[in-house]
């Protein structure tokens, strides 16, 4: 296997994500797993550097794709320009300097001169259209780039645990879920875990939409018009799939822990529980690129911006679960990935 390139987008310059991944690369067992190629200048990665307590980071300047010296990382400028840090503050700078490294870093993938991506938070609110849309958030946005369907699943030690919808409003899931929409999500679930995450036989369960599971009917009809229905069709065609399930007893007798994969209706109900159980180490996958994406499961932290107190766990996660996804898609097939509709 070749040596993987892992680009890492900065993030908001205005947030923790330039110190959770300072604090990671300087250690020299981390630096020396991949090539990492660093979207971000020299200026505001010094700036940020000055706020820490943590080891030197050695870099040199280099374009994406370049060689890099060993234990060093590669310094990609995607801005050529000054950036003014302002921690803790949301702002328009911020947000532009945020999407023109991760536009810089999908280019190096368009290229061929990375082969995974890691991004540092940013924050939607500050980043406005592209021209492939609206800008939802990183899955969102890499999906239109890369003409994929994406799905967004957060994965922790043995758990992996995937949203039917993510970032659209509450008021719109139901709209959105129909049997073709949650047999194609199920079928993309069932191929990450594959051939994303090595299991080879994967258990998914489905959680419903509805209270207890709507309750025989009474709290709403989706599971017995749409979910199950799902289910069995998905039996039949290979997948083993089991629910619907009540999210909330799900979680609370720790069912969770039966399953290599779960699959919620919408974003808070698989979020607020994953992230109650793994916080620190939690990482969001973003699966059916044509390349491995992962990004902790932490946001901007404005509030503590600058003030050495990140903790750089989740991010550290994230390379660990980039290397190993790409030597699964390697072992698995060296082309399969999620397909497309």
């Amino acid at each position: 296997m070749k040596r993987l390139r892992i680009g890492i987008t900065c993030g908001d310059p205005n947030g923790i994500g330039l110190e959770v991944i300072l604090k990671t690369l300087e250690s020299i067992e981390i630096r020396l797993k991949a090539d990492f190629y660093l979207f971000c200048s020299s200026q505001v990665l010094d700036y940020h550097k000055k706020t820490l307590t943590c080891n030197e980071l050695p870099y040199s300047k280099i374009n994406p794709g370049e060689k890099i010296t060993k234990g060093e990382i590669g310094l990609c400028d995607p801005w050529n320009r000054y950036i003014k840090v302002d921690f803790g503050e949301q702002n328009k700078e911020g947000g532009q300097a945020a999407f023109d490294a991760l536009s810089a870093a999908c280019l190096s993938l368009e290229e061929h001169k990375i082969d995974a991506l890691i991004t540092a938070p940013l924050s939607k609110a500050n980043i406005g259209q592209s021209k492939w849309g609206d800008f939802t958030g990183h899955t969102g946005y890499l999906a239109g780039r890369f003409k994929s369907v994406a799905l967004m699943i957060m994965a922790a030690e043995k758990t992996r645990v995937a949203m039917a919808t993510d970032h659209v409003s509450l008021n719109r899931v139901s709209g959105i879920i129909d049997i073709s929409f949650l047999k194609k999500k199920i079928d993309d679930f069932n191929t990450a875990l594959k051939f994303d995450f090595g299991v080879q036989s994967p258990s998914i369960a489905i959680l419903g939409l509805n209270p207890h599971a709507g309750d025989d009917g009474k709290l709403g009809q989706e599971e017995e018009n749409i979910i199950q229905p799902c289910i069995e069709f998905c039996k039949t065609n290979g997948i083993n799939v089991s629910g619907p399930f009540p999210s909330d007893s799900f979680f609370g007798k720790k069912q969770y822990l039966e399953f290599d994969g779960v699959l919620a209706m919408y974003h808070d109900q698989g979020l607020i529980p994953f992230k109650m159980l793994y916080f620190k180490n939690g990482v969001n996958n973003s699966c059916g690129l044509p390349f491995v994406r992962t990004s902790p499961d932490h946001g901007v932290a404005f509030d503590i911006a600058g003030k050495n107190e990140a903790d750089e766990a989740s991010f550290r996660e994230s390379i660990f679960q980039t290397i190993e996804r790409a030597k699964n898609r390697l072992q698995s097939s060296s082309t399969k990935i999620i397909p497309n509709p």
